[in-house]
């Protein structure tokens, strides 16, 4: 090889290596540079005493999740995935029909195959739980209801793709709600009729995000309170207007938030009036820890409810209709000693179908 020769090589491998740092950095205002993976990024690390055998794998760690352009070419690669092969480039997600997204993880699909029932000893130990707790509320004149949202591939279940299909007679959500009913005799709020009864007039959760939307938060919110001899409006009396607000997680786990947003069909959701709100006022709302509301509502008394992100959009409805509502998420937030700190009439203990595993570890006791 001549020496010219040589000379352009060297000059091409340093353009291949530095050349997409330069044009990142002039193209860098005006392109997304925003972590649309869902999780969080390795930080540039800084070489110390403390760090020196592990500072190599760390910069490795750091260098790759800020390579120039990288969200672009995983978004590229995710685009190509869907498009071209039908996959999805995010192994919690299915792509469903009609454009609709599925969740994976936490036994979703397993809850609507019915492959997943508990064995009698879980079934026994999640009555055990249920039975001190109860008994727990009943020590302090607190009325219990456990409160179960369906998954939304229960309910929409049209809209998996034909390869997943019902392989058990029962669901695991309903072998645990005929267990303790029978067993323990509490009283469960499991709204999937309800739902049912609407899903083909209104789509009742969100295409792109594993969540139910506001409508649908309604029909859940109704069903409790109708559980708690509360009446509020039938949906037909409802002033529904669409609008195309959705959280996108399930577009967001395959990096392709934006993409959805601006190349899909608008996202379906709803704004829902029409129901009294008794002058409903927010005392605090972070979704992460607690919601809390009061409101002028006739009927005077207190709500406490431990949630999960399901109870969301349930809140407002739920807490026009108390004098004041309390509730905590059960992710960090919720500790025992707050029902007597808060003095409610109510506890509701909400966790969506999918996770019906808290249910194992779940116990309020003396």
């Amino acid at each position: 090889m001549t020496k010219k020769k040589a000379a352009a090589w060297i000059i091409v491998f340093a353009l291949l290596v530095i050349g997409p740092g330069i044009i990142y950095h002039f193209a860098e205002p005006y392109i997304n540079t925003e972590n649309t993976e869902n999780r969080q990024l390795a930080e540039k690390p800084v070489l110390s005493r403390d760090n020196l055998q592990t500072f190599a794998s760390e910069y490795n760690s750091y260098y790759n999740d800020h390579l120039a352009f990288r969200s672009q070419m995983i978004e590229a690669n995710s685009i190509l995935s869907m498009n071209v092969f039908r996959d999805s480039s995010s192994s919690s997600v299915v792509l469903g029909k009609n454009n609709w997204l599925f969740f994976t993880d936490e036994g979703s699909i397993e809850d609507y195959k019915g492959t997943n029932l508990y064995t009698r000893d879980q079934l026994e130990l999640i009555k055990d739980n249920i039975l001190s707790t109860k008994a727990y509320l009943e020590a302090r004149g607190i009325e219990f209801i456990l409160m179960i949202p369906s998954n939304k591939e229960e309910i929409y279940s049209d809209n998996l793709p034909d390869y997943i299909r019902k392989r058990g007679e029962q669901t695991r959500a309903e072998q645990v709600i005929s267990y303790l009913r029978e067993e323990t005799g509490i009283r469960i709020v499991y709204p999937k009729e309800e739902l049912m009864a609407y899903k083909d007039q209104y789509d009742l959760y969100w295409h792109y995000d594993t969540h139910w939307n506001y409508l649908g938060a309604y029909i859940g919110a109704k069903a409790l309170l109708q559980e708690l001899g509360i009446q509020v409006p039938q949906v037909e009396e409802l002033t529904i207007t669409p609008n195309d607000f959705s959280g996108y997680d399930l577009a967001n786990m395959m990096n392709l938030r934006d993409y959805y947003k601006k190349n899909k069909p608008a996202e379906v959701s709803y704004d829902v009036t029409g129901y009294p709100t008794n002058n409903l006022a927010v005392i605090q709302a972070i979704d992460a820890t607690e919601l809390i509301y009061q409101s002028d509502s006739p009927d005077r008394r207190r709500l406490f409810l431990v949630r999960d992100s399901f109870a969301g959009g349930m809140a407002p409805v739920l807490a026009s209709n108390f004098a004041y509502t309390y509730m905590p998420h059960w992710n960090g937030c919720f500790e025992q000693s707050m029902i007597d700190e808060q003095q409610p009439d109510i506890f509701v203990y909400e966790v969506v179908e999918r996770r019906l595993d808290a249910l194992l570890s779940f116990r309020l006791s003396e």
